[in-house]
């Protein structure tokens, strides 16, 4: 089924193009393999807008249904909001009543210099961005999720600095490859995991700077490129006739593992000594980011996690190396991580020293093919969860980390120090449950937003300071429960009442929320569920 508008029409042609230099032929229309494409992707909302009616679409499904939904494009930020009953307000009950009338989620959010983005949300200095959502400084993108300063990507998670990719996740500065998991700085590489500064590589697992490889064996570079021509064409036929390819993940589960060989080459291996954590150093960071946010003494991260943890993509899930038996934490929700076969986990160094080690033999990659794949690769097959780069110190059951220090649970913290519990918090201090946040201190529960400081459950938000309960806005100081608005202080429910009343109604909320979370850990009123019937926070 063909689609007309400019954003499909020209990711359209750029998939064609992409689909000649992976397969050497076109494949089609994009639109037959959106299904495909889009599979692995986080959910996300799609609503009709409460004033025209047309297509909003937000970045995940945390939204509540009984809230209004607009577009970026109907938001009028000049409107004036009459006062609300600031003198009913008595409790955290009353406080919510007057305002729940003003709570309108705002979807389609296309910012910076963007044109031509179709169907996408969260958005950001970013051309011909079509079924994508948390997409910046890119180009070409279709049923795409969370990535950046790419371009000609196409069904791909969290991704960066890379051109010509389909179907790959958590990658980073590839170029020109087919379904890639947990890999950088390669090129021309198919179905495999865990490359870096790698070329030519087909059914490859886990090994560095390597050319020419299937199966992790070296091969000439003509009895390379005869083989991959075979495979490609194979795989072209299979994607034009079923409408989609498998998975590395789904080729190597579809098989119980042959750990013989992995125990033979891993006898050597030697031991490493196990770093020195220091959790309490991250605890008093959040004991201090609570009573400076919250004015709560709060019980402990562990004790707190679901207050956390409940809108966040960062939790992980407990595992063990099917090698050693040592725990791995594993992030459930980082696309296609979630999904790697939990018969095949390694640690880290269990994949760097056995990835060299494995390989197949001759005639074992003379006769593989996508449907004995799964059999032949069964001795090599293994993934790792475990991403770490650069300058790293005391990250506990963190399993990715780049130049990030002081960090606990949570999945992907880029230049981030003294944070929990976050999914992809870049240049963060003082940061915990927090998703998608960019330049955020002392901050909890604040998702897809940039310069918050002082800031709770706050969403789709920049430049904001000492905020509570606030969607799509900006440049907001003490202020709270307000949606869609700039430039305002001492606000409630976008009207601006004055900072004597304002410190009287935030002291009802501090006293509510630092009460209910020292004694139980949690709260149950979130940004997301301002609307909902039954949201009740007293005792």
């Amino acid at each position: 089924m063909k689609e007309n508008n400019e954003a499909y029409d020209e990711t359209n042609r750029k998939w064609k193009s992409l689909c000649k230099i992976l397969f050497g032929e076109e494949a089609g229309e994009l639109s037959d393999y959106g299904k495909w494409l889009r599979e692995d992707n986080e959910p996300r909302l799609i609503c009709k807008s409460a004033i025209s009616g047309k297509e909003v679409v937000f970045p995940h499904e945390y939204y509540s249904p009984g809230t209004p939904a607009i577009a970026l494009d109907e938001v009028d930020f000049e409107k004036k909001y009459p006062p609300i009953s600031i003198n009913e307000i008595k409790d955290i009950d009353s406080l919510i009543a007057a305002i729940s009338e003003r709570a309108c989620f705002t979807g389609n959010i296309i910012l910076g210099n963007s044109k031509f983005v179709q169907s996408s949300t969260t958005v950001y200095d970013s051309y011909y961005v079509y079924r994508s959502e948390r997409i910046a400084y890119a180009k070409y993108v279709a049923y795409s999720n969370n990535g950046s300063s790419s371009e000609n990507i196409f069904g791909c998670q969290n991704f960066g600095r890379s051109q010509f990719l389909m179907r790959c996740g958590a990658v980073f500065e590839l170029a020109r490859c087919l379904a890639l998991t947990k890999s950088d700085n390669s090129q021309d590489c198919y179905f495999s995991h865990g490359l870096f500064g790698c070329r030519e590589c087909l059914f490859c697992f886990n090994i560095r700077t390597k050319r020419n490889r299937i199966g992790n064996l070296q091969l000439s570079p003509e009895k390379y490129a005869q083989l991959k021509g075979k495979l490609l064409a194979e795989a072209l036929g299979m994607l034009k006739k079923n409408k989609r390819l498998p998975n590395i993940m789904e080729i190597a589960g579809a098989t119980k593992p042959d750990y013989r060989l992995l125990k033979d080459v891993a006898s050597g291996m030697p031991s490493r000594q196990a770093e020195v954590q220091d959790k309490p150093i991250i605890e008093d960071a959040f004991a201090k980011t609570a009573h400076l946010v919250l004015g709560a003494k709060p019980l402990g991260i562990d004790k707190c996690l679901g207050l956390l943890e409940k809108n966040s993509s960062g939790t992980t899930e407990d595992c063990k190396s099917c090698l050693s038996g040592k725990p791995i934490k594993l992030g459930s929700h980082y696309g296609w991580i979630g999904k790697f076969p939990r018969e095949r986990l390694l640690t880290l160094e269990e994949a760097d020293f056995t990835g060299e080690k494995l390989s197949l033999f001759g005639q074992e990659t003379d006769s593989l093919n996508f449907e004995n794949a799964p059999a032949i690769l069964s001795k090599i097959a293994y993934f790792t969860p475990i991403w770490l780069t650069g300058t790293l110190r005391n990250n506990i059951d963190s399993p990715i980390n780049l130049y990030s220090t002081d960090t606990y649970r949570g999945v992907t913290f880029i230049e981030s120090r003294l944070c929990a519990s976050c999914f992809m918090a870049r240049t963060c201090e003082h940061a915990f449950g927090c998703t998608d946040a960019r330049n955020l201190s002392f901050c909890i529960n604040c998702n897809d937003s940039v310069k918050l400081t002082r800031c709770f459950e706050c969403d789709n938000s920049s430049n904001c300071s000492d905020c509570y309960f606030i969607h799509n806005c900006e440049n907001l100081h003490d202020c709270m429960f307000c949606f869609n608005v700039k430039n305002l202080r001492h606000a409630i429910g976008n009207y601006e009442v004055g900072k004597e009343e304002y410190i009287r109604i935030k002291k009802i909320l501090l006293d509510a929320l630092g009460g209910r979370i020292e004694k139980s850990g949690d709260f149950p009123l979130t940004i997301y569920n301002i609307k909902m019937p039954k949201t009740k926070v007293r005792e």
